[in-house]
């Protein structure tokens, strides 16, 4: 331990470890006071860390109480509860996923610490491979391991888990604040086509539901070309987006970091001296949609503004109303499933860095450059993050899976996302791959009907998902949790303004408005908007109703006007259990 340096500097209740000297490559607002420097064993406001070197790594060990509860890192399809898992934060494809697969698309490492009366967040600012042991390999110790001899770490005590996470999320960024219509009900598939299609299917949608914007998904392109249309499918763009928002609602189209490697391409020309290089001076080309492909190198301002122009410029053109990014984690088709290991990024302050140093942040300087870009008012949904992409973008949970386990575990992973910085989320409803019965879909439907993103979205080679194609049981039920959804509407943008200002989840667990209750730690198939609205609502194939939850205070179930104390549970035959707290009929935009 002899080696290892630790520089600790306090400014309120964050107090900030740079261990040998590391120089972070995504910096945070953070004024540092009252410097010193310790070797080995730091106590920190009655936190106890080890830390120590080997290998060419770090290892933090903090002790871990037998009751104590590990929640937030962020995309993680667990329980809410952390403790006695073992997780990786290394953005990865896993080309779908199910229960306990780790690690996915983003990478958040910050987690809350809750032992009795002591309440902590630990952020690890290392954009590289971090792992996180919750007393799995050591009973007694929650165990870091950091894949390089330095990092930044951040320790916030307060008094409050609400309290942390908005320290938290002052620290790495305010949320940027979404636009009203990406908060309603959106249609996705990959992928629909010919233009005539999309409009045609838009028009069904409308005759029953709202549907305030259409994705469209890489087939819109001239062989997986960024920035052209397929003019086979799109001959008129420009004319099938004015349809569309003649008929009210939005276009968003699907960006991918790879750019063809085409010397008659002109967007790989015009970006020449933008892309990612290897340590030899070479440039960087692997295989993706397109087939050999380039990369910008985000990291660095000049690829940044470069990308920012392309972007700005293929917006305008279209009036095209917002962008959503995939395979950004980034995702190549290797062995690897990313960037090598020798390539290089160019970061802005002059130095050279390994790919590996900075793997989980490419996401993230991705969205700066094209938020920056598209301005204040533009909405950009991102597949993959890291701390700080809540001021760029909003994110969706992947690939998920068709099945009713791979359903009720999205309950956890996005309050997870929640919790740890990131309030914009939503999941794949009905599922991404495989297909979905009706009955499973109508549930998703209903079970997404209150996360802040919205969307239907299904691979090819499964079913149809749109409400005309269902039979008339569960397209009604559908239809029903979609005007849920705008009852509720103008509560949700309430909402999302709240968060934009304050950092505060839009959707919460349950411990996040009542922690003192024990229970509520324990509670993975229910969620609340706001601190006003609980909603448990149905993910069991064929039941009719379900045990809820009830927490501490008077509440009024949404439909019977029945009121129910807590805390405790009781048994509801009901379809859709929404129920709000008293005097909730008072939130500010409640439709009922």
């Amino acid at each position: 331990m002899s080696d290892i340096f630790t520089e600790i500097s306090v400014n309120g209740d964050i107090s900030r470890l740079i261990i040998n000297k590391y120089n972070p490559v995504i910096k945070y607002n953070f004024k540092a006071k009252n410097k010193k420097i310790e070797k080995g064993k730091i106590k920190i406001n009655g936190i106890e860390l080890t830390i120590s070197g080997k290998n060419g790594t770090l290892e933090i060990k903090k002790p871990l109480d037998i009751e104590e509860h590990i929640l937030g890192l962020g995309e993680k399809p667990f329980e809410l509860e952390r403790r006695r898992t073992k997780l990786t934060m290394w953005n990865s494809e896993p080309s779908g996923y199910t229960v306990y697969t780790d690690p996915i698309y983003s990478s958040t490492p910050f987690f809350i610490s809750v032992d009795k009366n002591k309440k902590t967040g630990i952020f690890v600012n290392y954009p590289g491979k971090v792992t996180f042991d919750f007393g799995v390999s050591d009973y007694g110790n929650t165990t870091i391991t950091v894949d390089n001899t330095g990092a930044e770490i951040f320790v916030i005590t307060k008094s409050s888990i609400k309290d942390i996470i908005k320290e938290f999320t002052m620290l790495t960024g305010k949320p940027f604040q979404i636009p009203d219509w990406a908060l309603g009900h959106t249609i996705s598939r990959y992928s629909y086509f010919p233009e005539e299609k999309v409009i045609e299917v838009l028009k069904n949608y409308k005759e029953s539901v709202k549907v305030d914007c259409v994705y469209l998904d890489i087939d819109y392109m001239n062989g997986y070309r960024l920035f052209e249309w397929d003019k086979n499918r799109f001959n008129n763009p420009t004319d099938m987006i004015k349809k569309i928002h003649k008929l009210g609602s939005k276009t968003v189209t699907i960006i991918d970091p790879s750019i063809k490697l085409d010397q008659n391409y002109e967007s790989f020309k015009d970006g020449l001296g933008n892309y990612c290089e290897t340590d030899s001076g070479e440039l960087y080309s692997e295989k993706m949609w397109p087939g050999r492909s380039v990369y910008p190198d985000f990291f660095n301002k000049n690829a940044r503004e470069w990308w920012g122009k392309k972007i700005k410029r293929w917006v305008s053109n279209y009036d095209i109303d917002g962008i959503w990014l995939d395979m950004n984690e980034p995702t190549v088709f290797n062995e690897r499933r990313t960037f090598d290991k020798d390539v290089i990024h160019k970061l802005d302050d002059g130095r050279k860095l390994h790919h590996d140093e900075v793997h989980n942040a490419y996401p993230l300087m991705e969205a700066m450059a094209t938020k920056e870009a598209l301005g204040k008012d533009s909405f950009v949904l991102s597949r993959a993050g890291y701390p700080g992409i809540q001021k760029y973008a909003a994110m969706w949970s992947g690939d998920t899976k068709s099945s009713w386990e791979d359903m009720k575990i999205q309950i956890p992973l996005l309050l997870s996302m929640s919790i740890s910085g990131m309030p914009y989320v939503g999941c794949d409803i009905g599922g991404f791959i495989g297909r979905s019965d009706p009955e499973l879909l109508s549930r998703y439907y209903q079970m997404c009907s209150l996360f802040p993103i919205f969307r239907n979205h299904k691979d090819k080679g499964y079913n149809d998902q749109e409400i005309y194609n269902i039979e008339t049981k569960y397209a009604q039920r559908i239809k029903k949790a979609i005007e849920t959804r705008y009852n509720f509407i103008k509560y949700i943008k309430s909402l999302a303004a709240e968060s934009s200002k304050y950092g505060t989840p839009i959707i919460r667990p349950l411990f996040y408005e009542f922690e003192d209750d024990e229970n509520t730690y324990h509670i993975n198939d229910q969620y609340m908007l706001g601190s006003k609205i609980l909603f448990a609502p149905i993910l069991e194939r064929g039941a009719t109703g379900r045990d809820v939850y009830i927490p501490n205070g008077n509440w009024v179930d949404k439909d019977t006007r029945k009121s129910f104390k807590g805390p405790g549970y009781i048994h509801l035959d009901s379809d859709m259990p929404i129920f709000i707290r008293e005097n909730g009929d008072k939130i500010n935009g409640y439709d009922n």
